[in-house]
């Protein structure tokens, strides 16, 4: 049987960040990064890699002609990427607009809206549009199929056999609707009969 410590390392958390500098680095910044990083107990922080100077960065638009340096945080406490931006510019000594950092789920959103910048160069208006009106989706046809799916997974009682097995049914009871009773009286209950007034004595 495992232990409660074993159970906890199992079920141990991470949460990645992509940090990334413009600019110039001081030598030990990913020292600096653990260290202002410390109260979220960082598990790893990489060497960083140093892109090549480009004229424009994507993630640093006013900036112009600087290299990116890229460091992998992991760390094993939660925090935000406004949290560990500001801990990082003010440990590292860097402006926070040199600074950008991102989680896991805000890189895979960001992989998401940028999925299709690159122009195909196909023009959608002279496309022309697939033919079918795909009822087996929707409709009628789709709800008959679903209902024949259902039928085939239809489930029979069976007869239980045991200590009370004489007072039980012989026969698996099967549920049979009942014909609803139309009632024949037609008379309505409010005015059906003449009301007979009282004689009034003087």
């Amino acid at each position: 049987m495992k232990s409660f410590k074993e159970y906890l390392v199992e079920n141990k958390q991470v949460y990645e960040f992509k940090v990334k500098i413009a600019g110039d680095c001081p030598k030990d910044c990913a020292m600096l990064i653990k260290r202002g990083l410390s109260k979220f107990q960082v598990e790893n922080c990489s060497s960083g890699k140093s892109t090549p100077i480009q004229e424009t960065q994507t993630d640093f638009p006013t900036l112009k002609n600087v290299g990116v340096t890229v460091f992998d945080v992991t760390t094993t406490y939660p925090a935000t990427s406004a949290e560990v931006l500001a801990l990082i510019a003010e440990h590292a000594g860097v402006p926070a607009s040199c600074v950008k950092v991102r989680n896991e789920k805000e890189l895979a959103e960001e992989e998401l809206n940028h999925a299709n910048d690159e122009v195909s160069g196909e023009a959608l208006i002279e496309k022309e549009y697939e033919t079918g009106t795909n009822q087996d989706l929707v409709g009628d046809k789709h709800a008959m199929s679903m209902l024949k799916e259902l039928s085939k997974n239809r489930k029979t009682l069976e007869q239980y056999k045991g200590v009370n097995e004489k007072i039980l049914a012989k026969k698996v009871p099967s549920e049979k609707a009942e014909k609803q009773k139309v009632s024949t009286n037609t008379k309505s209950p409010v005015g059906s009969r003449k009301v007979t007034l009282p004689t009034v004595r003087g």
